[in-house]
């Protein structure tokens, strides 16, 4: 009889369990992680999983590159047959798809808080091990140099037919001499990262912040998994490094400060040299590509270098010494650079007990232009009802956005009319920013201390132009990245053997300014000069250069 009853027992629990497959709403037929490229230049990953009392849980997250751009929760999770609809609040956007017969494929769209609808396709993606197999081969399979060299004539012709200036500060005759010299050197098959470094080169050359080459999405997923990274957060300045902190911890043998002197044998100069390739920026500006260095260093010396330990050499209270640490995967650097950091797009804060205001932009890619609308007029209301004379804006490390944000901005900092954009006959859309406008009622009339640095790029280069031409703004920091002039209305050109992706834009962009002159260093007041402590210690000198200003 207890045998029987525990015969029962067992068939009643397969049933029970068999029975909350069903009305769990086939939730087996998502469980697991999805990947698929979003908006031609996105890889986006769906993780979903169970939670309590079967309920489905979820998270969506955005690579541009190697940088994680998107990090939110997924709520609202239906699913009917091979149906299924969810919802992302933080971007107020829903999605709605269905999945293929054998559940390994999940097709849908998402629509956005403006109705637009945005298709895309995901891959259940596999386990770890075959991911890891993959990624191996992928590594190490080379392509045919003949292929290569079809691909690099292909970004060349596309770079000639859809690029606006591509021979600006590189001059033609010189930029053959590049591509002939890059396709002699493709004498032999290369693997897929040799001829990244490659491309890089032909594209850093065009001295456009919006031309570049990416790595397939796919192989980049790859790397960000399974990828070895160096483990210290370093400094850079004037071709040389100082290391900050660890990554996973602090090693006590290395005192924050010290200067490195090499990675692997590597001299830091040459580092630098190399990884400059990689980081598109305007002209002869270099500020930019320190910048983008400061934020990314460990995810493109992975290009340079992803040995399984790095020997650092440095200097320590006046001697030369050595320390070998391990790799690290991208998701600590990840984890560790999410510590702290201030997710609101635009801040209002008072200082020195209100005399001055301190106004934060951390972008113009904004997606509810009536909510940023409604902030300036309540920040710059405030300001003109506390009578505050003093301004500061912070648009550090804002590289751009949609230039109907900065326009709305400068209209509360400029006292007369006018003309955001010169004329662009290619690009209708913008028709409102070529016409006269008016300033705001509520402008402020008082002293504006902008900060600017080398993240400040394409749509905020427009807006610091604009400060420069028409106000008594005073800069502080150092020379931004953009200014009057900037190439954009891009497009995504997929190289056809490789695969790899190029960003080309098709026009440029010139402020309604003038005394502006392509390679001449932006004039800013007051530079700031970032030293390793300050950045140690978390001193804003920018900040404190604006209160020294005031009291003098």
């Amino acid at each position: 009889m207890k045998k029987h009853s525990l015969f029962l027992i067992s068939l009643l629990s397969v049933f029970i369990f068999l029975l909350s497959i069903q009305t769990g709403k086939g939730q087996f037929h998502l469980i697991g992680t999805w990947e698929g490229v979003f908006m031609e230049d996105f890889l986006a990953i769906i993780e979903f999983s169970a939670g309590d009392e079967n309920q489905m849980e979820g998270n969506l997250k955005m690579f541009a590159g190697d940088n994680q751009i998107q990090y939110d929760r997924i709520e609202a999770i239906e699913l009917t047959n091979s149906k299924i609809t969810f919802y992302v609040p933080a971007k107020e956007t829903s999605f709605e798809g269905s999945f293929n017969d054998l559940n390994t494929k999940l097709s849908g769209q998402f629509v956005f808080p403006d109705g637009s609808k945005h298709a895309i396709r995901l891959n259940r993606k596999r386990s770890g091990k075959a991911r890891l197999e993959e990624f191996i081969l992928l590594k190490e399979e080379k392509t045919d140099a003949e292929k290569l060299r079809t691909d690099l004539h292909f970004l060349y012709n596309s770079l000639k037919k859809h690029h606006p200036s591509l021979y600006t500060f590189t001059p033609k005759d010189s930029f053959n001499l590049l591509f002939d010299t890059i396709n002699n050197e493709i004498n032999s098959a290369l693997t897929l990262e040799n001829f990244y470094f490659q491309t890089s080169k032909l594209t850093n050359a065009v001295g456009c912040s919006h031309t570049g080459v990416k790595l397939p999405s796919k192989y980049q997923s790859f790397i960000n998994e399974f990828g070895n990274h160096f483990p210290l957060r370093l400094f850079f300045k004037d071709g040389r490094a100082f290391y900050l902190s660890g990554i996973l911890y602090n090693d006590s043998s290395i005192n924050p400060g010290s200067e490195v002197l090499s990675i692997n044998d590597k001299p830091v100069d040459q580092i630098i040299k190399r990884m400059f390739f990689y980081i598109p920026s305007e002209g002869c500006n270099t500020t930019t590509k320190y910048h983008d260095l400061n934020k990314r260093f460990n995810k493109l010396f992975y290009f340079i270098d992803h040995s399984d330990e790095f020997k650092i050499k440095f200097h320590a209270k006046g001697a030369i010494k050595y320390k070998i640490l391990s790799a690290i995967r991208l998701a600590d650097l990840d984890s560790a650079g999410a510590k702290g950091q201030n997710q609101n797009l635009v801040d209002f804060s008072y200082l020195n007990n209100r005399p001055l205001g301190l106004l934060k932009i951390r972008s113009f890619a904004l997606k509810d232009m009536e909510r940023f609308f409604f902030q300036l007029d309540s920040v710059f209301g405030d300001l003109k009802n506390t009578n505050t004379q003093n301004l500061i804006l912070d648009i550090r490390d804002n590289s751009g956005g949609h230039p109907i944000f900065a326009a709305q901005l400068f209209s509360y900092l400029t006292d007369k009319d006018f003309v955001y954009f010169k004329m662009n006959e290619e690009i209708k859309d913008f028709e409102p920013l070529y016409n006269t406008m008016q300033p705001s009622r509520k402008r402020f009339s008082g002293k504006v201390f902008v900060l600017i640095n080398g993240g400040c790029l394409s749509t905020t280069g427009h807006l610091i132009s604009l400060l420069k031409f028409n106000t008594n703004a005073i800069f502080i920091g150092e020379e931004p990245g953009s200014s009057f002039s900037c190439n954009d209305f891009s497009m995504k050109v997929t190289l056809p053997n490789s695969g790899m992706v190029v960003n080309i834009p098709r026009t440029t962009f010139e402020t309604a300014v003038s005394g502006f002159t392509f390679c001449e260093p932006f004039p800013v007041d007051y530079p700031v000069t970032i030293k390793p402590i300050d950045v140690i210690t978390g001193k804003d000198t920018y900040v404190k250069m604006v209160k020294a200003i005031l009291e003098e």
